[in-house]
């Protein structure tokens, strides 16, 4: 797997387009059926611009994934505070946060991507939460699971249920406390 993980932001866009090409793709077709070829059509970029940054659609997909939980370690002050991810409003911010590239999450999840989102989500905890936290790493793929699946259920319900509320189930499943 090629992934171009450097943050430089004038790579950032070419990036983003071709990943949004493949999205667009995968409202017409299986995720199997979509050649490079289309989506630098689609993306309007080189395939020499392509190859720099991949080697296929799928690590297209993995990057993209990439930038957004770069973005998301930056506005949800992780990057200074790893502490920060088992709060209430944190919890909420999140999910807030991933509501902003809900296509992306529930266009992969209905294509049989999911391995994507979830192999992301627990490498990122890892990466970022255990080594500064003293919770077992089961805690962390626990948490990490049920936060990626309540996003994407209320994310399929039509989110009935407010940020808020579901972060707060969230938030009492791993703190046994009473919120009030």
């Amino acid at each position: 797997m090629k992934i171009n993980t450097t943050q430089n932001s004038r790579t950032i866009p070419t990036r983003m387009k071709i990943t949004e090409a493949i999205l667009d793709k995968l409202e017409e077709k299986e995720f199997n059926k979509i050649s490079v070829t289309e989506v630098i059509r689609k993306a309007g970029v080189s395939r020499m611009s392509f190859y720099r940054y991949y080697e296929n659609l799928y690590d297209a997909l993995c990057d993209y994934l990439n930038i957004i939980v770069n973005g998301y370690m930056i506005e949800g002050g992780e990057i200074d505070d790893p502490g920060v991810y088992m709060q209430l409003d944190h919890i909420e911010f999140s999910l807030n946060y991933f509501d902003r590239y809900v296509r992306y999450f529930i266009t992969l999840n209905r294509h049989g991507l999911y391995a994507i989102l979830m192999d992301a989500v627990n490498e990122y905890m890892m990466a970022n939460i255990f080594p500064q936290k003293q919770l077992h790493m089961y805690e962390l793929y626990a948490y990490a699971g049920a936060l990626l699946n309540s996003f994407l259920k209320w994310e399929e319900d039509g989110k009935k249920e407010s940020a808020h509320n579901v972060a707060l189930m969230i938030y009492r499943l791993f703190n046994h406390k009473e919120v009030i």
